[in-house]
């Protein structure tokens, strides 16, 4: 493989990494953080001095360092990919040494590891409570990660195999599925640059705020399906994608909301359409082959 195949190929893994653990983080910290009422364990004693509270401006911030976390995931586990693919259950092989060495194991006090048991002033009860939430987001991360990169391995069998209309819906439906991390990191964004105080349970809750996502993920898949065409066609370049699917969505959003549940902004509609639309058009150059390259 050459050096410039090589670094592509990194590109690709670098990507699942990002996606699988940002969507598996989002997931079970949005399930974690109500179950076990985060908001308030972070005000107990001793706590407080060691969590920094749910309204910190960091804590705000924290949702967007995670694609660097899934980087690092990608620089940490790329040499040893192939060992990965070649065993039938290699999510376990990541999932161990995650657990071990990042959880257990860590070099620092740090909480769930057994040096933060042993010399940090944390109680014992709080470091049981944190496990529940890392050991199911890594065991997911690792599942996802492998499975997807093992079904990208595949996929050429699995393609000739396949109807080409029904293997391309498929592809559409995937891009269009990974966008959904970008709405809830532009919700965030949204609500950070705004000031605005927000029931995020109430609106998680609400039918017609979530049958809003679905219509932009319908249009999404649609786009993708004959968007993706011209890219390969080499007559739609890549920043045409972005400024195309940017716009799309906005629209999309702004006539749901004016249509829907008015009124409409169509700034926070722009800003919860730009991350989705990114993820779209990395998505489409990285899984789609222009003709003169098949």
């Amino acid at each position: 493989m050459s050096e410039s195949q090589s670094f592509k190929a990194f590109l690709g893994f670098a990507w699942k990494c990002i996606v699988a653990h940002v969507v598996t983080y989002f997931f079970f910290g949005l399930i974690m953080s109500n179950v076990f009422h985060y908001g308030q364990l972070f005000q107990q004693e001793i706590i407080r001095d060691f969590m920094r509270p749910l309204d910190s401006p960091y804590v705000t911030i924290g949702p967007f360092l995670q694609p660097l976390r899934g980087l690092l995931f990608a620089v940490a586990l790329w040499p040893i990919r192939s060992l990965i693919l070649e065993k039938k259950h290699g999510w376990l092989i990541v999932w161990n040494l995650i657990v071990m060495l990042g959880i257990l194991s860590t070099p620092a006090a740090a909480p769930c590891s057994v040096e933060g048991v042993l010399y940090s002033k944390l109680p014992l009860w709080y470091h049981l409570l944190g496990l529940p939430e890392i050991v199911l987001q890594t065991l997911a991360f690792s599942l996802i990660l492998v499975g997807w990169d093992q079904w990208q391995s595949r996929q050429a069998e699995a393609h000739a195999a396949m109807p080409p209309v029904l293997a391309e819906v498929m592809k559409a439906l995937m891009i269009g599925c990974f966008a959904y991390i970008g709405y809830a990191v532009g919700a965030l964004s949204f609500v950070a640059l705004s000031g605005l105080e927000v029931d995020m349970e109430a609106a998680s809750g609400d039918m017609k705020t979530q049958m809003m996502f679905v219509v932009v993920l319908i249009v999404n898949v649609i786009a993708v399906f004959f968007i993706s065409r011209l890219w390969q066609k080499g007559v739609f370049p890549l920043w045409r994608i972005l400024v195309a699917f940017w716009g799309i969505d906005g629209i999309v959003l702004c006539l749901y909301k004016w249509l829907v549940i008015p009124p409409a902004s169509p700034f926070m509609a722009l800003l919860l359409s730009l991350l989705p639309a990114v993820i779209i058009t990395v998505s489409i150059r990285l899984n789609y082959l222009k003709y003169d390259q098949v």
